[in-house]
């Protein structure tokens, strides 16, 4: 486990930037949780999220916008939600760009669409920073707050037991978006269904 925390000490931000694109959440509220061990400074996490969160959805929009006949734009595309998705950006782009990142299900195919949709690329880029920088503060600050929540019941954690809760924070939270990404295509399957 030392060799894990020392990584973590050196290369942490670096996850977290890389983590964030893949995934999201769960690895920034991770890493906020280990920016109040000590682990990492709860700056840099923010700033790390918050660069991985524009970077990401910046070369999506990118992707959108001059590649929509690549097969990722294309599976974006096919899902039904797709339509939908163009639908609230047409009637309201700025409210969609600054939110879209906190509406689950849609983190990944809205950047595709708003780019697809020739959403004005400055514009885009703009509010993306400007929801990016709330959302990496919301999700450093929960993972910090879970730090100081843990600590107040069971007082300072050794090393071992900070990198284990951290993990299991994050295999935690993975989960319950699994739950949730299943539940939704439950209803989403029901309602498509037509009553007899």
């Amino acid at each position: 486990m030392s060799a894990i925390h020392a990584f973590l000490v050196q290369y942490g931000l670096i996850v977290v930037y890389l983590g964030v694109i893949i995934e999201g959440e769960s690895v920034v509220i991770a890493a906020g949780f280990l920016a109040h061990q000590h682990v990492m400074n709860p700056w840099y996490v923010f700033l790390a999220a918050f660069a991985g969160s524009i970077t990401g959805d910046q070369a999506l929009f990118f992707v959108g916008r001059h590649f929509a006949g690549s097969r990722l734009a294309q599976r974006q595309m096919a899902r039904p939600i797709f339509a939908r998705i163009l639908e609230r950006i047409h009637s309201n782009e700025v409210l969609f760009i600054l939110s879209f990142r906190f509406i689950y299900g849609v983190r990944t195919i809205s950047p595709i669409a708003l780019g697809i949709a020739r959403v004005n690329p400055f514009l885009y880029a703009a509010l993306n920073i400007a929801s990016a920088a709330v959302w990496a503060a919301i999700m450093t600050s929960a993972g910090y707050l879970f730090g100081q929540t843990i600590e107040r019941f069971t007082g300072r954690l050794h090393n071992d037991h900070k990198l284990i809760i951290a993990a299991g924070l994050g295999i935690g939270f993975l989960i319950a978006i699994a739950l949730a990404r299943s539940l939704y295509a439950q209803r989403q399957a029901r309602s498509a269904t037509p009553s007899a």
